[in-house]
């Protein structure tokens, strides 16, 4: 009787790496920062105002943000398809006690961004705050709260809101956050699937 007028979802995937030494990378990138050959995002000392959206950011050692890439791109190419997507840029987040992330997209007004971002968790401490889901359904703000877990990663759309809620642990807050974008082949699939079967529109909101 009931037919779904629209769907947008998610995934969760669990990534085999080394999540502590992943996470004192993060730690020591922000402490001891080295030029590298990618820069994803200024050094939060490179950033003047401490309001800017970047002061909670580190960009990544070079070995870590090899480490991640890797993986992540493992697990796009199991969704969408071997060598369809790939990464633009990936940082670390590093968010103190009593602090927390505002809601915010990962779009950007200036670029035909086809794509989707992720999150990976190498920790999870209690009470730091979850990945939260924001979306507009019939008018009404509708909010999805995820469960962190050490080693989990969150596939999205590039453009949903999202925040986390203020980090209630003792500890600091670490995450790697990141975008992957559509290159020519797979740009060309989405604009021939005239039906909406690529996974891509589950992220999207088409399906």
């Amino acid at each position: 009787m009931f037919k779904l007028i629209n769907g947008l979802y998610y995934s969760e995937h669990d990534l085999d790496l080394d999540h502590d030494l992943i996470l004192q990378e993060v730690i020591d990138s922000r402490e001891k920062p080295e030029e590298g050959s990618h820069y994803s995002r200024p050094h939060q000392y490179d950033v003047e105002s401490i309001q800017h959206t970047f002061y909670e950011d580190t960009n990544l050692y070079d070995k870590t943000y090899l480490t991640i890439k890797n993986s992540v791109d493992k697990v796009m190419d199991g969704i969408f398809g071997k060598g369809r997507m790939e990464l633009e840029e990936a940082w670390g987040h590093i968010i103190p006690t009593n602090e927390q992330t505002m809601i915010h997209d990962h779009g950007d007004p200036f670029n035909d961004f086809l794509g989707v971002s992720w999150v990976y968790y190498p920790h999870a401490p209690e009470n730091a705050g979850n990945l939260c889901f924001m979306c507009n359904v019939n008018s009404s703000n509708y909010v999805l709260e995820t469960k962190q877990e050490k080693g989990k990663l969150f596939v999205f759309s590039n453009y949903v809101m999202h925040y986390t809620p203020r980090n209630g642990s003792n500890i600091n807050r670490i995450s790697i956050s990141g975008n992957h974008m559509a290159n020519s082949m797979m740009k060309n699939e989405l604009l021939q699937d005239y039906d909406y079967e690529n996974p891509f529109w589950k992220y999207h909101g088409k399906k």
